[in-house]
């Protein structure tokens, strides 16, 4: 049986196999689907270089073509971008190619369910890419869940963090905090919590979310109460309440009716929605409490810097002057220290007019940062009360005005975060957050080894962080320029198998072999090592700008480069065993590394292993594995390129023209 291969395969040589065990493509469902597909590609592609963040399954078949076995809905998603134009005819598709045997267990293994990683595990990991700028949809795409996934792990913003901390725990179910956050007060969701979490009844979801929406409000613990106007707006309105005589002054006030307190809500709201709406904005909408779902669908426009007017600007001047001479009078005040009634009233009201100025020139100033207007046409606003607080959030882009929006931007400007497409489909390949950061540490880690054998390279990265940096873009090149602590892949995707960190100290022995024989005291050490070989100087270089290598997690951008020029191979540095990989995973992913191997025979062995207990499958797929070069997709590295080819020496070209 063949071994399986990564390669990158050109479209125009690829086919959909017969032996793809999805059948249903022509629905209506199915169709919309692949156009969801597509734009999240498509996103992916313009933002990363790279479109598919899963490879393809095929086998080779007469004429170098390829059959695409598994991976058809992604095969159909590139047959749309290429149709529309979007893509070329030769468009580069990775391909895990596998042997002809192997094609209908693999395409079935594609298309299986597999085990999840934990929610609260999701959430950490959805959340930090939201607040780095990522579409709803490449986060999905990336974590091969659904973007309804990811939009119902974020709503547990909304959330008690002791509500989220039980949630980890075990101690509720996803369903159960959803049901709890129906309400963002906090308070309310504790208390409904605190008061059946040691029951087995009255748990349900529905009975949580009931409860937590009551229909009567205590006014001392709901901060929409103040946000009205207190207590006697809700009375003269005409909503009628009860008091508890023998309660603490200022609590024991009940208001009966909460619609009411809604309604009274809206009004207000809408009041400073009607000013925001002057502004010019295309749209403008007003919600009771915040939505963390819905406001993660919109996208965020940039905002441009203007020069103020001539007007603006001495208005400017004028304020920053009477600015300087206030300040000037509290020094001079302040000097005579003279601590009389008259001292401190006048220094109260210097005070005051301090602060006034400072806000009037942080407004002037503000307003140089703004939106296009043709860009505020097709963008809105939010005018929310959350927490009690107003909040307003103003550039918002919604999903069907994202092109419009994007086309009317300036060159190096983007809509950050948001929802580009709908539903893109679930990929069932997720692993959890722990293990996935416990590969990536096992590629990064391969990474410095090699980068320490190789100066030219650790030069090229050396160079290449000098660039970025230059350029207010360091996080682009894959390295921290830290020795000793860093941050980014190295720090937070650290190694869990003990096979694994023992590999980490065999690097760290490797640097402390390096400079044992080395001067401690510092002067001794520098003419040392001005003494030293090129060669040998360039070995110590390598091995300093290795320690520092901190890979992006997707190996795009530069990184890819420098893995390209590396000439990493995975294989020589990661072998799959139960302890790395194959016993933290579901069953199903590890058949499919069986299968993508070439290490099943039929459909009979494939039965027998997946009638076996999972640690006596994932010891059985160690043995099967060893020595058969198969890593995890997550930290396969593309090929590397070609090396040069050497040059003659001046000699051997003189001898050849001789000849």
């Amino acid at each position: 049986m063949s071994k399986a291969i990564s390669v990158v395969v050109p479209y125009n040589r690829l086919r959909l196999s017969a032996s793809n065990v999805r059948r249903t493509r022509g629905t209506p469902a199915y169709k919309a689907g692949i156009v969801a597909l597509a734009a999240s590609i498509l996103s992916t592609h313009k933002q990363t270089g790279q479109g598919l963040l899963q490879n393809l399954v095929g086998h080779k078949v007469e004429g170098d073509f390829v059959d695409v076995a598994a991976g058809g809905r992604r095969f159909d998603a590139i047959s749309f971008l290429v149709e529309s134009g979007e893509f070329t005819d030769d468009y580069p598709v990775p391909v895990l190619i596998v042997g002809a045997d192997a094609v209908t267990a693999a395409s079935l293994s594609e298309n299986v369910q597999r085990e999840a990683m934990h929610p609260a595990d999701e959430y950490d990991a959805f959340l930090s890419l939201v607040e780095q700028g990522w579409t709803i949809d490449r986060i999905a795409d990336g974590f091969g869940v659904t973007p309804l996934v990811v939009e119902r792990r974020l709503k547990l913003r909304a959330a008690a963090p002791a509500l989220l901390a039980d949630f980890r725990e075990g101690l509720m179910s996803t369903d159960q905090l959803i049901a709890l956050c129906s309400t963002d007060n906090h308070v309310r969701q504790l208390e409904v919590w605190s008061r059946v979490r040691h029951q087995t009844w009255n748990k349900e979801p529905h009975a949580l979310r009931r409860a937590v929406i009551e229909t009567e409000v205590e006014a001392a613990k709901d901060s929409r109460v103040v946000f009205i106007g207190g207590v006697e707006a809700y009375e003269k309105a005409g909503g009628m309440v009860r008091r508890d005589l023998f309660a603490s002054e200022g609590e024991g006030v009940i208001l009966e009716d909460s619609a009411l307190l809604d309604r009274l809500v809206d009004e207000k709201l809408h009041e400073h929605s009607e000013e925001v709406g002057t502004e010019g904005w295309g749209w403008v909408e007003v919600w009771p409490q915040w939505d963390y779902t819905t406001f993660d669908r919109l996208g965020k426009a940039p905002r441009k810097t203007v020069e103020l007017s001539d007007g603006a600007k001495q208005q400017l001047t004028a304020l920053e002057k009477e600015l300087e001479d206030a300040q000037t009078a509290v020094e001079d005040l302040m000097e005579k220290g003279d601590r009389t009634d008259e001292y401190e009233a006048r220094l109260d009201a210097l005070d005051e007019v301090i602060e006034r100025l400072e806000s009037e020139i942080a407004d002037l100033q503000r307003s140089s940062v703004v939106y296009a207007a043709e860009v505020m046409e097709h963008a809105g606003a939010l005018v929310v009360l959350q927490h009690g607080q107003l909040r307003i959030e103003r550039g918002l882009v919604r999903s069907a005005d994202r092109a419009k929006v994007a086309s009317l931007l300036e060159d190096g400007q983007s809509i950050s975060g948001g929802r580009e497409t709908e539903s893109a489909g679930r990929k069932a390949d997720a692993i959890s957050d722990a293990l996935r950061r416990s590969l990536l540490g096992h590629r990064n880690l391969a990474a410095q080894f090699v980068a320490a054998t190789n100066a030219k390279v650790a030069k090229i990265l050396l160079v290449c962080q000098l660039v970025t940096s230059i350029r207010n873009t360091p996080s682009a090149a894959p390295t921290d320029m830290s020795v000793t602590n860093g941050y980014g892949t190295r720090t937070y995707c650290v190694i869990s198998d003990e096979a694994g960190q023992a590999k980490g100290g065999d690097f760290v022995a490797l640097g402390e072999g390096l400079v044992k024989e080395l001067p401690q005291e510092h002067g001794e050490l520098w003419d040392a090592l001005e003494a030293m070989s090129v060669a040998d100087l360039d070995k110590l270089l390598a091995y300093a700008v290795a320690r520092s290598v901190s890979l992006a997690t997707d190996a795009g951008g530069l990184s890819a480069k420098f893995l390209e020029a590396l000439g990493l191979n995975m294989a020589d540095h990661f072998a799959p065993t139960a302890s790395n990989y194959l016993g933290r995973v579901s069953k199903d992913l590890i058949i499919e590394a069986l299968v993508e191997a070439g290490k099943i025979g039929g459909d009979d062995d494939r039965n027998a292993l997946l009638a076996m207990k999972k640690g006596a499958l994932a010891q059985e797929a160690e043995s099967r594995l060893a020595g058969s070069g198969w890593v995890p997709s997550l930290i396969r590295v593309q090929s590397a390129k070609p090396a040069p080819k050497k040059r003659e020496k001046a000699g051997s070209k003189a001898e050849s023209r001789a000849a």
